[in-house]
């Protein structure tokens, strides 16, 4: 949500802040606008057995400016600082502000009626529902990408795009340092594009993408997925095929449902391949890539993001939701049966996790939320989760956070 900025004396030291700039460009007519969030979250941490609980507050603060200089021409900046409360070393002293920084910064060219719009710059990206590639803004800090990315269409969306994941040359703030380029290690990079479209009431998205010394030495993904809610009946599906060098991997995936009035119910089943033989040197566990992996596979994160989050194992996730929503409430149940999709001779089961939470918007600006969970551990976890080698146990773990925007 953004907002014209008030011409109060603190927020318009602000905005001259953030706009100064524009005075360069001499544009007298170009508008600012000013958003933000103020977000909060408690969290009780018993996720780890035999350890004692923990507990913690957690602060992110984003403030961003975008401006028009020309009807054809928007920059948006927003800064960030995300922090745990307590973590600077003297409460007088350290002003250092460690976890402060540049969270977007980008130019948009190209009007809003236009069939192509271009971002260039350090950006959030969201491509499908995550499972590739994600803003994961459940964390505390978020993620983003610097790079390019441009829009094309209106019937038919598909975007472009290109991204620069880890320098690894002898580039330095002020450029290019020449007598340092020796052709060390290639940078890593994230390129792709993605498609949507409705097709006889489905929207159906296709993504490809391309990542090379990144999260993989060199991989192609294919993604393909469906979905259809009609205000009853809700089904989805996609399927995924990972290939490159020594590498062959599947991901899929499908839920169903029903709404009966204020109530929904789901089923659903993900599964991703793992390696069976991890001395083959093939490689044919399920890279998630940029995933926002919170969002899927149980609050309490224990996988988040694969393979690592297995061993290369793999998993199958077996899942029922039910959502209620009375009146300004959103209450939801999820309930989890993890197994590993390669055993390797050993024990299959996981765990199983029931994740509770609920929601409230208090006013357009402000959200509550909160909820709770447990996990209670199968044979395979004290094998492949960290969490649980001292041995299997029930762990619990807890939140509740405040949002406020503008």
């Amino acid at each position: 949500m953004t907002h014209p900025i008030p011409m109060r004396p603190p927020l318009l030291l602000v905005t001259l802040l953030f706009t100064a700039p524009l005075a360069a460009w001499g544009q007298e007519s170009a508008s600012a606008r000013l958003s933000g969030q103020l977000r909060l979250r408690g969290e009780f941490d018993d996720r780890t057995a035999s350890a004692s609980p923990d507990a913690a507050v957690l602060s992110r603060i984003r403030l961003g400016v975008a401006v028009d200089p020309e009807p054809w021409v928007r920059a948006f900046v927003q800064l960030q600082d995300a922090r745990a409360w307590g973590t600077e070393t003297n409460t007088l002293t350290d002003a250092s502000a460690d976890q402060f920084d540049l969270h977007q910064g980008y130019v948009e060219l190209g009007a809003t009626d236009d069939a192509v719009l271009a971002r260039l710059g350090r950006q959030e990206v969201v491509l499908a529902d995550e499972r590739l590639v994600g803003a994961v803004g459940w964390t505390n800090t978020g993620r983003s990408f610097d790079g390019a990315h441009v829009s094309l269409g209106r019937g038919l969306r598909a975007r472009i795009f290109g991204f620069a994941i880890a320098e690894r040359e002898a580039l330095i703030p002020t450029g290019l340092d020449p007598q340092q380029n020796a052709d060390g290690q290639p940078d890593g990079m994230l390129a792709g594009t993605f498609v949507e479209r409705s097709v006889s009431g489905a929207a159906v998205q296709f993504t490809a993408l391309y990542d090379r010394h990144a999260a993989t030495d060199e991989s192609y993904t294919l993604n393909l997925r469906a979905l259809h809610r009609d205000g009853r009946w809700i089904w989805e599906a996609a399927a995924a095929y990972q290939f490159g060098p020594q590498r062959a991997a599947a991901f899929a995936s499908g839920r169903f449902g029903r709404a009966l009035g204020a109530i929904t119910a789901e089923v659903g089943a993900d599964y991703l391949s793992g390696d069976d033989d991890p001395a083959s040197g093939r490689r044919t566990a399920f890279n998630t890539l940029y995933t926002t992996g919170h969002k899927f596979y149980g609050w309490m994160d224990y996988m988040v993001s694969f393979p690592a989050a297995t061993g290369d194992r793999g998993l199958l996730d077996a899942l029922a939701q039910v959502t209620w929503q009375p009146g300004h409430w959103r209450l939801r149940t999820d309930l989890h049966r993890f197994t590993l999709a390669e055993n390797r001779g050993g024990e299959s089961l996981l765990g199983w996790e029931l994740d509770l939470d609920a929601a409230r918007q208090l006013v357009p600006s402000v959200r509550l939320e909160g909820g709770a969970s447990m996990f209670s551990a199968g044979d395979a976890a004290p094998v492949v989760l960290p969490a649980f080698a001292a041995g299997k146990g029930t762990t619990t773990w807890a939140w509740a956070q405040l949002t406020v925007t503008f």
